[in-house]
């Protein structure tokens, strides 16, 4: 939802970003592993107390995340360029409260709460994908994966990992309010998937 109004403004930047990564051949897979390697230097950095360049560098990884689907798109999408393209993902999302707990003892309960909702919206994104695969595949060929709709997509994920960020001593406040939006987000795709899954 939300997602997909975020990508029609950013996409124009994206696809300047691509170009050269197109113009040279270079396989959508590898700038997948690129985002996911800049969000491992962020978490280091995150440890180093280094947040603004972590942030940086987060945000860096997150523009890659979408420059790999322009190219996939420009040249062959895949299934297996699809998966590791949201498995990456979500390690990456997962590798900036793990830092901060990391980090600092006193986020560890929040943290961890955190943590744990997000195997809630991602199992959610997952199962929903491997039921409903081939029914979008007969109506949506051109895409590799199913990617199910609802407010906490990835732009609310990056907006509150970056505010933590920027305020690392209000990480509980914030992962709290986060892991709460998780749990609903949870819950609208265990509804959204009630819908499609139980109506045949």
């Amino acid at each position: 939802m939300i997602d997909e109004y975020f990508i029609k403004i950013f996409k124009p930047f994206l696809e300047l970003v691509a170009s050269p990564f197109y113009k040279f051949g270079v396989n959508a897979n590898y700038i997948s592993l690129l985002g996911l390697s800049l969000s491992f230097l962020s978490f280091y950095l995150i440890l180093k107390d280094l947040n603004n360049i972590a942030l940086f560098i987060f945000l860096l990884g997150r523009i890659f995340d979408g420059v790999d689907g322009i190219i996939a798109n420009k040249t062959r999408i895949t299934e297996f360029g699809g998966f590791i393209d949201i498995v990456f993902d979500l390690i990456s999302y997962s590798l900036v409260p793990l830092a901060f707990i990391l980090k600092d003892n006193s986020n560890a309960i929040f943290g961890s709460i955190l943590l744990a909702t997000f195997f809630g919206t991602s199992s959610a994104f997952f199962g929903i994908a491997i039921f409903e695969n081939n029914k979008f595949i007969k109506r949506n060929p051109e895409k590799s994966f199913y990617h199910v709709g609802g407010f906490m997509g990835g732009a609310i994920t990056i907006f509150f990992l970056s505010l933590m960020f920027i305020f690392p001593e209000k990480f509980n406040l914030i992962a709290l309010i986060f892991s709460v939006l998780c749990i609903l987000g949870t819950i609208e795709r265990i509804f959204y998937a009630y819908i499609i899954l139980d109506s045949d």
